[in-house]
């Protein structure tokens, strides 16, 4: 009877080990899901930036190209302004 107690024992040991590791396992196999998640959301996150800065910059520089173009626009104006102006004093004369 002490043999089958003993043996029942050990079985229960046995078992609760194995409970123990499947735990174990478990909870790293939790962990690695969550860093992947993790990782998944930063690459995410930081696409999102990258997207951001480049429509950003793109936006910079069609606004650069718009300035550059107004200031042209100006300088052609007051070239004719000035052009009129001596036309006008050369008639008066």
């Amino acid at each position: 009877m002490s043999n089958n107690i003993t043996h029942l024992a050990d079985g229960i040991r046995v078992d609760a080990a194995h409970r123990e590791d499947a735990m174990h396992h478990e909870s790293l196999d939790r962990e690695q899901c969550h860093r992947i998640q993790a990782n998944e959301r930063d690459r995410i996150h930081r696409d999102e930036a990258l997207e951001r800065e480049k429509l950003l910059k793109q936006e910079a520089m069609e606004l650069r190209q718009e300035a550059a173009r107004v200031r042209q626009e100006a300088a052609l104006r007051e070239e004719r302004v000035r052009a009129d102006a001596l036309a006008r004093e050369e008639l008066r004369v």
